[in-house]
């Protein structure tokens, strides 16, 4: 199971994820978590966006889900998964993909040069 103590992710779902999210299209949406205790600790969030239906040329509903049949809930990465994601998304912006907020971007970018998983020699 991917999600973490049951009391962090209820205090996680509490907080106001919009001013933190760092990327978003019509799929997934995914934040940084940072622990309030130790700004250093950071985490990978991830859910599916609600599915939209949408109409065919014809005019009927085409009725869409997710592979989660539908669920919209968020869901912690644990650490290494987290970084792994973090680090694809960190190449998929700098390779011009949309959907990406540049201040988390930021964030992101920092975190994983300390945690040495991109090279701070590198020009980002």
């Amino acid at each position: 199971m991917l999600t973490t103590k049951k009391s962090e992710l209820e205090n996680f779902k509490q907080k106001k994820m919009k001013d933190k999210t760092l990327y978003k299209d019509t799929v997934i949406e995914v934040v940084i978590l940072i622990d309030e205790s130790n700004k250093s600790l950071k985490s990978i969030a991830m859910r599916y966006v609600e599915p939209t239906n949408y109409y065919d040329k014809n005019g009927k509903e085409v009725f869409v889900t997710n592979a989660m049949g539908g669920e919209t809930d968020w869901f912690i990465l644990p650490f290494t998964f987290g970084a792994a994601v973090g680090k694809t998304l960190f190449e998929q912006y700098n390779a011009g993909l949309e959907g990406f907020d540049k201040n988390e971007i930021e964030i992101l970018k920092e975190w994983l040069i300390e945690m040495e998983i991109i090279s701070d020699a590198m020009c980002y």
